[in-house]
C-alpha cells in the first residue's frame, strides 16, 4: 500500500510504499518545539521505500542533545510544516511525521519513546510500549 504525507498547504508531499518501521510518539522537548503540542508523531520507514518527494523543501540540520544524534529536517517554505527528516543513528531511515498522512492514517503508535517527558494530563492507551 502506499501512502502519501503532505504539509498542510499541499505544495510538499513524499509517497512511500508499506509499513512504518517505526511508529512512535515522543515526548521529548525537540518534538514538542517540532509540532508546537503535547507530543510529535514519528514515523520511520526504510529509504527505499519512499516511492516519490514533490515540491520545494526548505532544510535545517542541528544536534539533538537529548538523543545524541545529528538531524536534517525538510519543511515546507510556504506553510511551514515540518514533513520528513533523517537522522544520523538511523542511516537507513527517513522520519515522517505521522500527523501528515491524513489520507491513509497509520493507525495507533507502538511506542511512546522519551516517555519520561510525556505531559502529566497525556494518557497513553496501555498497548503502547514505553521507552524511557
Amino acid at each position: 500500500m502506499n501512502r502519501k504525507a503532505e504539509c498542510c498547504c499541499g505544495q510538499l508531499s513524499i509517497e512511500v510504499y508499506g509499513e512504518p518501521y517505526l511508529h512512535s510518539i515522543c515526548h521529548c522537548n525537540d518534538c514538542k518545539k517540532r509540532t508546537g503540542s503535547a507530543f510529535g508523531i514519528s514515523s520511520y520507514f526504510k529509504k527505499d521505500e519512499v516511492v516519490a518527494k514533490s515540491g520545494k523543501s526548505g532544510e535545517y540540520s542541528f544536534f539533538h542533545e537529548e538523543k545524541n544524534h545529528e538531524q536534517s529536517r525538510h519543511f515546507c517554505p510556504s506553510c511551514g510544516t515540518t514533513l520528513y527528516w533523517y537522522v544520523s543513528s538511523y542511516p537507513e531511515l527517513i522520519g515522517i511525521a505521522g500527523g501528515c498522512f491524513v489520507e491513509q492514517s497509520l493507525g495507533e503508535p507502538k511506542y511512546s519513546i522519551s516517555h519520561g517527558g510525556k505531559l502529566p494530563w497525556v494518557k497513553i492507551n496501555e498497548s503502547i510500549e514505553n521507552n524511557a
